[in-house]
């Protein structure tokens, strides 16, 4: 009796202990962590779209920001991404020189609504107003056509106006309707109003810089204070390029004396605007005017 009580204690005893061992937290027995959830995927990158290389022609306005170029096609600002291989190609090319350009644009898979233009080639077209007449000539102006067009933005509104060749004191220039050119004086004038005037010397090569700022300042202190205006003040206008820009105003007039090189001379033009309703539309065609410089070195007037 008593072995047989032993031998059931050591029956229950070794129950318990195969129920333990069942019931216990044995690593091999729990389920992982987070089992309950799937594991997402990563979002996937939306892919750029590109389309084929879109050609066209404009006028280059400036630099928004070191990576970023305004160009105004058909009157309308258009910006453009550059990268660095393009933009050593923007050496020889200033604000408001007209340009042909290849571009591309860039959509991104499920937001075709947002596109990045993308600038892959630009060059200059050299003489804008030669390109609408037809032909160049060589640098000289010997061969210009006697009528062309030139592009001018006036209030805001950007357009290819006609302009007639007038010839001066060995240069030559292209003259919108508005305005006459007195080839004796060497002045561009408003017909409605002839105190509206620009006079146009032709400097020597070995023109005095310091020279002419003085000359300048001296002048233009007759009409009011004397101001320089920086590089910067004058990037994104049509004189953004002028060696020299001063001016003087008061209540009844501007005047402007301008340093410029153009066709490889130097220039100095001596500006007047009155105030007056003509004054909004004098300087942009004036401007436009003067930069069609070209030498005309012994060809006669």
């Amino acid at each position: 009796m008593g072995a047989k009580m032993k031998l059931g204690a050591s029956l229950v005893v070794l129950m318990m202990g195969f129920s333990l061992v069942a019931c216990g937290n044995s690593p091999a027995m729990q389920p992982p962590a987070n089992d309950t959830k799937e594991q997402q995927p990563a979002p996937e990158q939306p892919q750029e779209q590109e389309s084929a290389v879109i050609e066209a022609e404009g006028i280059l306005t400036g630099w928004a920001d070191p990576h970023t170029v305004e160009i105004r096609v058909n009157g309308e600002a258009m910006a453009f991404q550059v990268g660095e291989d393009v933009q050593k190609l923007f050496d020889d090319i200033d604000d408001e020189d007209k340009v042909h350009f290849k571009y591309v644009e860039k959509t991104f898979e499920g937001d075709a609504s947002t596109k990045q233009l993308v600038l892959k080639d630009i060059a200059k077209i050299n003489t804008d107003d030669e390109a609408t007449a037809g032909g160049t000539d060589g640098g000289t102006g010997a061969n210009r056509a006697g009528k062309a067009e030139l592009e001018v933005t006036v209030e805001g509104m950007t357009e290819k106006r006609p302009v007639t060749l007038a010839r001066g004191d060995g240069y030559s220039l292209y003259v919108f309707e508005p305005m006459a050119f007195n080839a004796s004086k060497n002045a561009l004038t408003m017909k409605i109003d002839p105190e509206y005037v620009v006079n146009i010397e032709k400097l020597p090569a070995d023109f005095n810089l310091d020279q002419l700022a003085m000359d300048a300042k001296e002048e233009l202190s007759e009409t009011g204070e004397v101001r320089e205006l920086s590089k910067e003040e004058l990037a994104k206008g049509p004189m953004a390029d002028a060696r020299l820009y001063m001016m003087a105003q008061n209540e009844h007039k501007s005047q402007y004396f301008i340093v410029k090189e153009l066709d490889g001379h130097g220039f100095v033009f001596r500006i007047d605007a009155p105030v007056g309703e003509p004054s909004e539309g004098f300087l942009p065609m004036a401007y436009a005017s003067l930069n069609s410089i070209k030498n005309d070195a012994g060809i006669a007037k």
